[in-house]
């Protein structure tokens, strides 16, 4: 015969006997495969937050050719001295080891003024001076591309000038009747004062050579120094930069040892 379910029999607070059934326990099992899916979308995640940048750089495909253009002045007109700015950027990835031709094209502004006053024969002088360089960052490092630096544009101006001066009026002080202009005139400074005003579009051809596998970081600097000094007159000196492009081209150079030679 079928064996039936052992009951207990407990009294409550009434002393009434009522029958209590066994406990009935549950045990539920962890899906392993779950977990480990779980795991699995966190780790994409922060996979997807902590390396979006190294994906969006491998996921950039190799190029031949390319180029940054700005149809806006870079650099507007200063005078002192601007530090290594960078004006232009651009990325390519290369497949190997590649030579890259580098192309930088700016509108160079460049504006000296030099002023001159003197009077009773006297010699004054004034000089400025404006300088414009250019060079390339590759990866941030500036000895890979040749030339490492270049001057797109100088100038150097200098005004000298030895005047009589203007006589505003005159008196015959002893009465000799001989007038001494050194001693019985008025006379101020006569001034000339030469301004140039230039801009010019400039080019220079850069070389990188055997640069390895990868992304690469571009990026066209310009650095201007400007110098004035005067004596009883004036002097200024301003430089800027206009347009410009940035072009980076791989190229195959011929079968010599490198291909490239470099003069240093």
């Amino acid at each position: 015969m079928p064996r039936k379910e052992a009951k207990s029999r407990k009294v409550n607070r009434t002393q009434k006997t009522v029958d209590e059934k066994p406990e009935k326990r549950v045990l539920y099992k962890e899906d392993p495969m779950k977990n480990i899916t779980s795991a699995l979308m966190v780790l994409a995640v922060l996979s997807a937050f902590g390396a979006s940048g190294a994906l969006a750089q491998s996921s950039q495909p190799a190029a031949k050719f390319t180029a940054a253009v700005s149809n806006v002045s870079l650099v507007p007109m200063t005078s002192g001295s601007m530090p290594w700015t960078t004006v232009l950027t651009t990325t390519i990835k290369t497949p190997n080891k590649k030579d890259l031709l580098i192309g930088g094209s700016f509108e160079t502004a460049l504006y000296t003024q030099t002023q001159v006053r003197s009077k009773n024969g006297t010699t004054d002088t004034s000089s400025a001076s404006a300088t414009l360089e250019v060079r390339l960052l590759i990866d941030g490092s500036a000895d890979v591309a040749y030339p490492h630096w270049v001057v797109y544009d100088k100038r150097a101006q200098t005004l000298s000038a030895t005047l009589g001066g203007v006589i505003s009026s005159c008196q015959d002080l002893n009465g000799d009747g001989i007038i001494d202009v050194a001693t019985e005139c008025v006379v101020t400074d006569e001034m000339i004062e030469l301004i140039l005003e230039t801009m010019a579009a400039h080019h220079y051809n850069f070389v990188v050579a055997n640069l390895s596998s990868g992304v690469h970081r571009i990026e066209l600097q310009c650095k201007i120094g400007t110098a004035s000094i005067a004596g009883a007159g004036t002097s200024s000196a301003m430089a800027g930069v206009g347009r410009g492009s940035l072009t980076v081209e791989q190229v195959r150079a011929t079968n010599l040892p490198d291909g490239i030679t470099f003069l240093q």
